[in-house]
């Protein structure tokens, strides 16, 4: 293990890299760019395998997008299953991924990261890992699997931040692990042979080493270092890339998304700009470009923020007849209904959203359904009431409010005729009890009572598609296929196409960050 300073040819690169008044870290056997899901797990267990390992993470606290996400593993033959009678198993498991990913996955890297899933979650479970109750179940919002195989948390991304954290800091406290916190990533050190060996950075107010302290999840007590601000550089036998995403980067997200696609909403927090795939391009790294776009429904314009959606931990609207039974319509900007609000496929609703203009719909209610529902309007925390639905109704901020459709459709910037026009179709079916145009069969009311209400929601895009190509070893690729020597890649930054095909799967997000995250860092580790 090494933690001394970097010698000659490492201060050397740094400067023929524009950074020859930075600030020299050291030299580490490990830098980790990124303290997320993927980059904890990596650190973790690189560290645990007694590399000294440098973790550098752009924002102010560890736990990346788990601070917003639904925070859903997934993982077969787990002593949880096993204690509720489940019989499951790695290879049935794969065949749910394969099948619900329509074949689309790496299968090499999808199913390197499936038969370890079921050791994360004991592995998570062994942490102390907080489960909510009602796991392992059935997820609904998109596709779901053959059998229960699916686990969250009681507060979801959060509790899996919480174990990580305490790893980390037992690393930190031993000295295997340095964590600099405000501290972007800005540049790769390459020597001569075209090896990666380190890297450049940059502090806008001076980064922060973290050291260990009780406090909220992805917190740690943190000591200045770096000085008001300035460059860094750091030297290292292996840099891994677990930088996440890069929807939050609508320039940058637009390259990959399909033509029609891009006024889809951004979903995920405001830090993932995709800085780590922006690096590895510029050094010639092999990218996907799969074409592949589905979209999340539910997420309501923000109208403080253009192009962002409402935080979902805050409010979206429910769409899964599973969880909710749906009263309203669904309308594209013609005022038109475009599939059945029932439909127990999550899959086939979001393909037909995205046939629809703009990718968007309008949500159409009247006064006695906004009494007699439940609300529509959801949140992890589950805390709206119809009280404050209600309420909501009357604040103005979402949801548009009109005596007749014709008004509200000129709210909505919708077809006034179309939307009439449909109303008293969609009327019609509810009295025939029978939907002859899209086979709907829960028809519990009309649309006839004034006021009329509507909400607009816009597909969203909450993680990132494509990403960088690696080998079975997480190696990034060059175009050409060859390995970029001294650099990996996990989680996020490799995209979601590569465990979950075209689709949704569950949990084939966060558990593959964690599961392969976990098997690198042991790797680079034991290899140091």
């Amino acid at each position: 293990m090494s933690a001394g300073n970097g010698g000659a040819n490492g201060a050397g690169n740094a400067g023929a890299n524009g950074a020859e008044n930075a600030e020299d870290l050291g030299r580490y056997d490990v830098i980790v760019i990124g303290a997320g899901g993927a980059g904890m797990c990596t650190a973790i267990e690189a560290a645990a395998a007694g590399a000294s390992v440098l973790v550098l993470e752009k924002q102010n606290r560890i736990g990346g997008m788990l601070h917003i996400a639904n925070g859903e593993f997934s993982g077969a033959g787990t002593r949880r299953q096993r204690e509720r009678g489940i019989d499951d198993s790695p290879e049935r498991h794969f065949e749910d991924v394969l099948r619900l990913s329509h074949g689309k996955v790496d299968e090499k890297l999808a199913w390197k990261s499936v038969k370890a899933q079921g050791e994360t979650v004991d592995w998570l479970d062994g942490q102390g890992f907080d489960f909510h109750p009602d796991t392992p179940g059935l997820v609904h919002g998109h596709e779901v699997y053959s059998v229960p195989r699916t686990y969250w948390g009681v507060k979801s991304g959060l509790s899996v931040v919480k174990p990580l954290k305490r790893r980390l800091e037992e690393q930190i406290e031993a000295g295997r692990v340095r964590l600099l916190l405000n501290t972007r990533l800005t540049g790769a050190i390459v020597d001569a042979a075209g090896h990666v060996t380190g890297i450049t950075a940059t502090t806008a107010g001076g980064a922060t080493t973290a050291t260990t302290a009780p406090g909220a999840p992805g917190a740690p007590a943190a000591t200045a270092v770096g000085g008001a601000g300035g460059e860094l550089v750091a030297h290292g036998g292996a840099v891994v890339l677990a930088t996440g995403g890069y929807d939050a980067n609508p320039g940058l997200r637009n390259r990959f998304l399909p033509d029609g696609c891009e006024s889809a909403l951004i979903g995920c927090l405001p830090h993932a700009t995709g800085d780590g795939l922006e690096l590895a391009m510029g050094l010639g790294a092999q990218v996907s470009r799969d074409g592949y776009f589905i979209p999340v429904m539910g997420l309501i314009p923000d109208p403080g923020q253009e192009g962002f959606a409402v935080d979902y931990r805050e409010a979206f609207i429910e769409v899964a007849p599973a969880y909710r039974t749906p009263y309203e319509i669904w309308v594209n900007d013609r005022g038109e209904r475009f599939v059945a609000e029932d439909g127990t496929s999550p899959e086939h609703r979001e393909r037909a959203l995205l046939e629809q203009p703009r990718i968007a719909m309008h949500v159409v209610w009247d006064r006695a359904i906004a009494e007699t529902a439940e609300p529509l309007i959801r949140n992890g925390a589950g805390d709206w009431t119809r009280e404050r639905m209600l309420a909501e109704l009357e604040r103005g901020r979402w949801i548009a409010v009109a005596d007749t459709l014709e008004e509200l459709a000129a709210k909505l910037g919708v077809a006034p005729g179309g939307l009439a026009a449909t109303v008293e179709r969609y009327n019609a079916a509810v009295r025939a009890g029978r939907d002859d145009d899209f086979g709907r069969t829960t028809l519990p009311a009309p649309i006839e009572r004034a006021p009329f209400y509507g909400i607009t929601t816009v597909g969203a895009s909450i993680l990132s598609r494509d990403g960088l190509r690696v080998n079975e070893d997480l190696e990034v690729l060059t175009e050409s296929g060859a390995p970029l020597p001294g650099l990996y890649a996990v989680g996020e930054i490799l995209g979601n196409n590569v465990f979950a095909g075209d689709n949704y799967v569950g949990g084939m997000s966060v558990t593959p960050a964690m599961t392969l995250g976990r098997e690198l860092g042991a790797r680079l580790g034991a290899g140091r």
